[in-house]
């Protein structure tokens, strides 16, 4: 029972303006006299996000390979939030775009913040003018239209390994959005994604999905081939 004499306390919040460091790897097209890098590469980027308790370099590998894009700039930025992950008597850097409770759907910490930090990363890299190609993984494809609700200019999402929120597709500007998903993935049920897909289709957002047949939670060479293939028809 509560004494009547408790004081209940509340928490409250304020805005700080203090200096905000994100850490990213960029990949810059060589300079050289190609008809194609001069029309398509300079005004292209790619923007890979991480998923849940991810680390960029770790993305970049699983959703792209190792070899290098010679006609594209490629932004791979760690997320706002730290969110470690424990392996066996150590932790391992990693963070999160935002933390939403997968049971109660209630928000922690917002999309709409790291994606502004997001998009004022970009400015700071004098990279604003380019049209992305956003690809994210797991939590990271949840989390590109929130890019494009805060102003970025993007093409085409290529998610993988994710699921579609209806109310993050609202109002949003025309995007293609592409799906890769394993049959086997253990984390977001491939038929949950797929159902999920098939109404912001409706919505004219939804371009293809496609689906891995013995795939978990991850990509393969088969997977990053595909992606490959659409980056470079998204360009073309």
């Amino acid at each position: 029972m509560k004494n009547q004499n408790q004081t209940e306390i509340q928490m409250q919040c304020t805005e700080l303006n203090l200096p905000f460091q994100v850490s990213y790897t960029l990949e810059q097209p060589p300079l050289v006299d190609s008809e194609f890098v001069e029309s398509k590469g300079k005004s292209f980027g790619l923007l890979v996000l991480h998923g849940f308790s991810d680390h960029a370099v770790a993305a970049r590998k699983r959703l792209l390979g190792s070899e290098p894009f010679q006609d594209l700039t490629i932004l791979s930025p760690n997320a706002v939030f730290p969110a470690p992950v424990k392996k066996g008597n150590e932790y391992r850097e990693a963070y999160s775009w935002y933390f939403r409770d997968p049971v109660t759907g209630a928000q922690m910490s917002s999309p709409q913040f790291a994606a502004e930090a997001l998009i004022a990363m970009i400015e700071k890299l004098g990279l604003q003018d380019k049209t992305w190609i956003v690809i994210g993984f797991s939590q990271g494809g949840f989390f590109a239209p929130a890019l494009v609700q805060a102003g970025l200019k993007v093409k085409a999402i290529i998610a993988v390994g994710s699921a579609y929120r209806e109310e993050s597709y609202v109002g949003l500007q025309p995007v293609r959005v592409h799906a890769l998903h394993g049959t086997d993935d253990w984390v977001v049920n491939h038929d949950l994604s797929r159902a999920s897909f098939d109404l912001i289709q409706k919505m004219g957002f939804g371009h293809e999905f496609h689906s891995l047949v013995g795939l978990g939670h991850t990509l393969n060479d088969e997977g990053r081939a595909l992606v490959r293939k659409i980056i470079q028809s998204e360009m073309s």
